[in-house]
């Protein structure tokens, strides 16, 4: 595989498997992330980093939304989001690459800074 694409609030087998379908053959692995799981980093969720110790099972709220995390795509980036967006991962679905800023972020800490961007870009 060349990549993976964790997937959160994605609570529908049917959207999950389209999504599969769409950047399967661009080499992605989909990956969708369990609510529990939310406070992992993004690392060690995609696969890149083992935790440090045991953690924390998230216990709070939807995040609010759909939320997509390409990582290790980055040449693939623009085929991989026009397949995501055919398959069902609109503008309303929140996207973001996995980097070395917010690869130790997790869910909740990165959808609350892609929504802050999103309002802040709608407002201008």
């Amino acid at each position: 595989m060349n990549g993976t694409v964790l997937l959160f609030g994605f609570d529908s087998l049917l959207s999950i498997l389209a999504l599969e379908a769409a950047v399967g053959p661009l080499g992605a692995e989909v990956v969708p992330v369990a609510k529990t799981d939310y406070n992992k980093t993004l690392a060690v969720l995609a696969g890149l980093d083992t935790a440090p110790g045991p953690v924390q099972p998230y216990a709070g709220g939807t995040l609010g939304g759909r939320m997509v995390v390409l990582c290790g795509l980055d040449g693939q980036l623009d085929a991989v989001l026009a397949a995501l967006n055919k398959a069902g991962a609109g503008p309303e679905c929140l996207k973001a690459v996995l980097t070395p800023h917010n690869r130790n972020w997790n869910a909740v800490t990165l959808y609350t800074e892609l929504l802050r961007e999103k309002r802040a870009i709608q407002g201008r």
